[in-house]
């Protein structure tokens, strides 16, 4: 296996340094998990970066996964061992698929997690704004249907992650009134990895259920959480207690000196820049933020951040001083020609908090890019699933 260079290892190290201090803070100055085991089911699984959250704050001993994206699962089953069920949700058995991960009773539903991540197209704010009566809507519509009848025996706890503005849908208040009917405790937020300090800018709606009821723990998952607690209209509880959090500089997260990664290949071509320069959102190793990567990303410039490799030319963007969105101007567009590149694979699964080690050597390089565009912050999920774990 060929050794990464001095500087790639310095960056990560950066990097573990950083998530090590978060999870002190966390977790109250123990690193090691908590004392707890569960079982766990997928549905829309992924490449699972759920799971991967999860098996930060308690042991997994059996998971069962389900997704009907081919490509998904490979990578799922190279990272975990566990070959995914391929199938599409919406003719998916509830009841069967409890049960493969129990022991044959009922107590041993008392360390189920059922984890959701259903398709988010109905529901973003830049489609067509169909929600609950758009066809990919349908499978998540029968889940809720099979809850609604009753499960035979529920799982102790439920965790959901969609866009927002999956919160002002008839989807997530039928979600809401079914779990509740099957008496869970249901807690939900809306939140973004910049909350934690993560330059990344990716706002999604989650929602935690517990069948036992939250204690008193902790009255949000993580403190950088307050304020953003959501109510049963989809408004924030207490907006006032919103911390202000400033987020670590890129530089953390990618690799600045390019040394590390095939630039070329990276390198924006000069018609797209001369083609698209007013919608290029430009970052640099400094910046604090950078834009939600999409499941587009590098096959659009409507998907994502772009990073400048030419310091000097830092001083010539157009910054908004509110957002912090750098823009090219029209008069200095030749001059960013062969200067601006996409995020490799790494560094992005850097930025979802996804570690190291997880392989996307069985997809391609633009279906891995499709891959972490459909997934989710782990570093956030992971603070939301131990508080899942400890307090519910």
């Amino acid at each position: 296996m060929a050794t990464r260079p001095a500087h790639a290892r310095a960056s990560h190290a950066r990097v573990t340094r950083v998530r090590r201090a978060r999870a002190l803070v966390a977790r109250g100055s123990r690193l090691e998990p908590p004392p707890h085991t569960s079982r766990l089911v997928e549905y829309y699984s992924g490449i699972g970066a759920v799971r991967l959250a999860l098996d930060a704050c308690t042991d997994v001993t059996r998971a069962v996964a389900i997704d009907n994206s081919d490509a998904a699962n490979a990578v799922y089953a190279a990272n975990f061992g566990d070959a995914p069920r391929r199938g599409n949700i919406e003719h998916a058995d509830a009841d069967e698929t409890l049960a493969a991960v129990s022991l044959g009773s009922e107590d041993a539903y008392d360390d189920v997690v059922w984890t959701m991540a259903p398709p988010c197209q109905p529901y973003t704010r830049r489609g067509k704004g169909l929600a609950s009566d758009d066809p990919r809507a349908r499978s998540f519509a029968s889940v809720l249907s099979a809850i609604e009848r009753g499960l035979r025996v529920a799982p102790s706890r439920v965790f959901i992650e969609n866009v927002r503005g999956f919160e002002e849908s008839e989807s997530r208040r039928r979600c809401v009134r079914a779990l509740r009917a099957c008496g869970y405790d249901v807690k939900e937020i809306i939140i973004s990895p910049t909350a934690l300090g993560i330059p990344y800018t990716r706002e999604r709606y989650y929602l935690m259920a517990s069948l036992r009821g939250f204690n008193n723990t902790a009255a949000t998952p993580h403190p950088a959480f307050a304020g953003r607690m959501i109510d049963d209209d989809g408004a924030f509880i207490d907006p006032h207690t919103a911390l202000h959090v400033e987020c670590e500089q890129l530089d953390a997260y990618v690799d600045s000196t390019g040394r590390s990664i095939d630039t070329e290949s990276l390198t924006l071509k000069p018609e797209t820049v001369r083609n698209y320069w007013k919608f290029l959102d430009v970052v640099t190793p400094a910046s604090r933020r950078c834009a939600t990567f999409t499941a587009g990303y590098a096959s659009t410039v409507f998907g994502g951040s772009v990073l400048l490799t030419n310091a000097d030319l830092t001083r010539e963007l157009d910054v908004d001083a509110n957002s912090g969105t750098a823009r090219i101007r029209e008069r200095d567009v030749e001059r960013f020609v062969g200067h601006l590149r996409w995020f490799d694979v790494e560094e992005i699964k850097r930025i979802h908090g996804i570690r190291e080690s997880f392989s996307f050597e069985v997809a391609t390089k633009k279906k891995s890019l499709f891959l972490l565009g459909n997934s989710v912050s782990v570093d956030v999920v992971r603070e939301l699933l131990s508080y899942l774990v400890r307090a519910g």
